[in-house]
């Protein structure tokens, strides 16, 4: 009895000892499109503990996915106490962070965290508040910012491809609010990198910054890929061209697959600290048009005679979101040895991903079906129940039955035995 003891006790002692050797990673966000991928990728190496935060939203299957192999903590970045609002409060802790005393806990428990990602700041307050709470602990910090920081900063021609040294603000206030104005979101992601390289000059942090363009792969929130794929798939029902706007016809982008975010943050992990204190522009290699970026869906999902047509109005398009040109990704492939991915072999796999989804993901299918017929059929009705009919005969051909397109089916059978009875008459 007393060796069987000693075992357990060696074997835990033992277990213990490689838990502690693990890497330990801190992730703010972690449940969407790029953190799930980036979280799946490095957990299944078994080298990392892995911890994240979010609000307790789960997105797509990131709940089984994700959730069983990471500590989670929830805490609210954007809170903001009464308090703040009070002219009259005093000893006013506008720390989100420490609004949240189980990770407060936590992270008062744990000496340091290897890597802290930060998938979720879009506000400079968000990387202050962390660092504050974490002074000294935060042995490398890897925010996942955009290139929509470079539409607030110095105008260059947006042919020419776009450099991590660009990201430089007009000198003129007036034209940094106008940025504000015009992009919000690249304006408070830029000052959120502008807070980064402060701290690193006021009390040493280390930090990297990866500016992604727009992202293509599976589970995508922003539903974009998708949509033009499902409008691809139907489009012999459609038959209608697919409206390119004028305003974007002609502009290049660049995109980011987003399995290659994973890969650029293991190659920082594992080139240290040469690669630290810099903004790398992730993304592919090649430039697309809106034109290129759904032929080239069409094409590896074999529809033919895919017609596009000039629009005047401001129609639905998915890309680009950022008009500044596509990036230079240069210096990510010199000083990280980054290879970005084919972009055939990006497509096709976003593609596979959609078109399973469309059978294990009802509830995103169904928004994306509500898009498609939103955006292609232009309240027509008839149009509609001819999309929501095809749907169904997709369906039915694996073998799902959804009264709710069944029945669109069902009313378009009765509308053609009516006017067949009307021809024979």
């Amino acid at each position: 009895m007393n060796k069987f003891l000693t075992s357990l006790l060696f074997l835990t002692c033992l277990y213990k000892t490689f838990a502690q050797e693990k890497t330990k990673i801190l992730v703010f966000g972690g449940n969407g499109m790029i953190g799930s991928c980036v979280i799946d990728r490095l957990r299944k190496t078994e080298k990392y503990d892995i911890t994240i935060v979010t609000r307790n939203n789960w997105h797509w299957d990131s709940e089984t996915r994700i959730k069983p192999y990471v500590t989670q903590y929830t805490c609210n970045r954007d809170y903001q106490p009464p308090c703040m609002v009070d002219k009259d409060a005093v000893d006013c802790d506008s720390n989100a962070i420490r609004q949240c005393p189980d990770l407060v806990q936590f992270i008062n428990e744990t000496s340091k965290f290897d890597y802290l990602i930060d998938f979720s700041t879009f506000h400079p307050k968000w990387i202050n508040d962390n660092v504050e709470v974490m002074t000294e602990k935060i042995g490398l910090y890897i925010y996942i910012s955009t290139d929509s920081v470079y539409e607030v900063c110095n105008k260059k021609p947006d042919w020419e491809r776009t450099k991590e040294t660009d990201a430089i603000r007009p000198t003129d206030q007036s034209e940094v609010e106008k940025g504000l104005q015009a992009n919000s979101y690249g304006h408070f992601k830029l000052a959120a990198e502008e807070a980064l390289e402060e701290l690193h000059k006021s009390m040493g942090l280390q930090y990297v910054s990866i500016r992604i363009a727009d992202v293509i792969g599976a589970r995508d929130t922003t539903e974009r890929f998708w949509i033009h794929q499902m409008w691809l798939e139907f489009y012999d029902v459609i038959n209608r061209p697919l409206q390119i706007p004028e305003t974007v016809e002609k502009k290049k982008s660049s995109l980011t697959y987003v399995e290659d975010i994973a890969t650029a943050i293991e190659l920082i992990i594992k080139k240290g600290p040469s690669c630290y204190n810099q903004a790398y522009n992730i993304a592919m290699i090649e430039e697309f048009t809106l034109t290129e970026i759904v032929l080239k869906i069409a094409k590896l999902l074999n529809v033919e005679n895919v017609k596009t047509e000039l629009s005047e109005e401001h129609g639905y398009y998915g890309y680009p979101t950022v008009l500044q040109g596509p990036l230079d990704i240069t210096k990510a492939i010199e000083m990280l040895d980054f290879k970005p991915s084919e972009p055939d072999v990006a497509f096709k796999e976003t593609i596979e991903f959609y078109k399973k989804a469309f059978i294990e993901f009802p509830e995103q299918r169904d928004v994306i079906i509500e898009d498609v017929a939103d955006f292609a059929a232009n309240d027509d009705k008839i149009l509609i129940s001819q999309i929501l009919s095809a749907v169904d005969r997709r369906l039915t051909a694996e073998g799902i039955v959804d009264k709710r397109f069944r029945k669109h089916a069902e009313r378009l059978n009765n509308e053609v035995e009516k006017e067949k009875v009307k021809e024979e008459l």
